[in-house]
């Protein structure tokens, strides 16, 4: 194994995976998900970004640093083992034997480190931003897939979905909300000007847009700032097919969480089988005049009833993906090999 050092100063460290024997190299300051998907190897995960725990792993050998070691995505029991880690905030800092079982498909898309712009900054409700990255090169991204941000001031790693449907003239866009003491949020919305530079990596995510399905009609479903990665899906399959119906169901809390309208009613306009629903969870003042209430299981049951042969899109709150996972897919109303989702 190489020492600690020569991995911090040279030219990064070896990583193996048991029991399937892959091996990659780690770069200096580069993670062991980041890597291993740039090397063409499919290690699990979901978030990416240390909450869900879906890339834990067990180190056999060598060393590694965490860069967040409270993540949540480790629980009190993985802690006190002692060997566990998760991929996804673990650097190399030695020659590494991991314990994690790689999918056997590649990633579709290789991630990679790029410096942007901000290009743009726009509020468009009391805690959603509409923001705008510009880089230097295409940036390949599935519709649907998120980057991660590298927030300075001791701020960390956060995840946010593209809004827009490719990135090949460089630039990215994200629909933004800003969380109850976020720090991440109060850098965003406080400090982050037009102008200012910004470290993203990816794309990360599996709920992408299965192009190669251009025959199924689509249900989206968003719930908050998950209308990012659904719009971006939205665009991309009415460019791919333009006579694809497409149900778009937009359901926040409040009158007042409402954002984007004027973008979706403009593609409504134009796009004839794309169709708008707009739902509140709780009665609130000066609702737009086609919102429906009620939650989003309870709503699709009602367009749909008991069997939805569409493919099924959606990106929120954990609360909202699993509720429609236990209601619908759990109860065989919604094949499982339909449904693509991304919780927030």
């Amino acid at each position: 194994m190489k020492n600690v050092d020569a991995a911090r100063e040279g030219g990064g460290a070896g990583v193996r995976l048991e029991p399937q024997g892959e091996q990659f190299q780690c770069q200096p300051g580069e993670t062991l998900l980041s890597a291993a998907l740039a090397a063409g190897i499919a290690l699990p995960y979901e978030c990416a970004s240390g909450s869900c725990g879906s890339c834990r792993a067990r180190l056999l050998e060598g060393q590694v640093q965490s860069l967040w070691p409270d993540a949540p995505g480790l629980s009190s029991k993985d802690r006190l083992k002692g060997d566990r880690i998760l991929c996804c905030q673990s650097v190399a800092m030695s020659e590494c034997v991991v314990q994690v079982r790689a999918a056997s498909v590649a990633p579709p898309v290789r991630p990679t480190r790029s410096q942007a712009r901000v290009k743009g900054l726009r509020l468009l409700n009391h805690d959603v931003m509409h923001l705008v990255l510009e880089v230097d090169a295409a940036v390949h991204f599935l519709p649907g897939q998120f980057v991660l941000f590298d927030l300075p001031n001791g701020i960390g790693r956060r995840a946010y979905s593209m809004s827009n449907a490719t990135g090949q003239d460089g630039v990215l866009e994200f629909l933004i909300k800003r969380k109850p003491q976020g720090i991440a949020g109060n850098y965003l919305f406080e400090t982050l000007q037009t102008g200012d530079t910004l470290q993203v990596e990816g794309p990360y995510g599996h709920a992408w847009l299965r192009e190669e399905r251009t025959d199924q009609d689509l249900v989206l479903l968003a719930g908050g700032s998950g209308l990012a990665p659904v719009w971006s899906i939205a665009q991309a399959a009415l460019l791919a097919q333009p006579n694809r119906r497409i149900d778009l169901y937009f359901c926040v809390n409040r009158a007042k969480d409402l954002f984007w309208q004027d973008e979706m009613r403009a593609l409504q306009t134009s796009a004839p089988n794309f169709r708008l629903h707009l739902v509140l969870a709780e009665i609130s003042d000066a609702p737009p005049a086609d919102a429906r209430h009620g939650l989003a299981t309870t709503i699709l049951a009602e367009d749909f009833g008991e069997l939805l042969t569409n493919d099924l899109y959606m990106a929120g709150p954990g609360g909202m993906v699993d509720s429609v996972l236990r209601e619908l897919v759990s109860t065989g109303k919604v094949q499982a090999d339909r449904v693509f989702f991304d919780r927030f």
